[in-house]
């Protein structure tokens, strides 16, 4: 087997789907709509390049798959915010398996909904 260059890419986006990798037992395969990737100093970016080939959603937005170990995601679920640096591997793309603490971050959504008066929405009868 070829093993790809040392590389790593920060990048960031948000959850759009979790499930448990068919091969690896600690790791979930995480559906990412990625809003920017970085280069890390001293690596070879090949994760960014990767990313800019896949076809845009609708909203600009290109989604990748990530192998993540499943207890740096605790529960993390579809809308989420999700930093880390991840690899480019002949499987696929791996994010770090143990990440510095200013290397992965994840953040819950804004469960405000853009509500800016804290009402509530009227509710239709059944």
């Amino acid at each position: 087997m070829v093993s790809a260059a040392p590389n790593l890419t920060r990048v960031t986006g948000t959850v759009v789907a979790r499930s448990p990798h068919p091969t690896l037992a600690d790791q979930d395969v995480v559906v990412l709509a990625v809003d920017g990737t970085q280069e890390v100093p001293g690596l070879r970016d090949l994760v960014g390049p990767a990313v800019a080939r896949v076809e845009p959603r609708d909203d600009g937005l290109r989604e990748v798959e990530i192998a993540v170990p499943r207890e740096l995601l605790g529960d993390a679920a579809p809308g989420w915010r999700l930093t880390c640096r991840v690899r480019f591997t002949p499987n696929g793309l791996m994010a770090e398996p143990r990440p510095a603490d200013d290397a992965f971050a994840l953040r819950r959504p804004d469960l405000a909904g853009g509500l800016t008066d804290g009402g509530s929405a009227p509710v239709s009868p059944p």
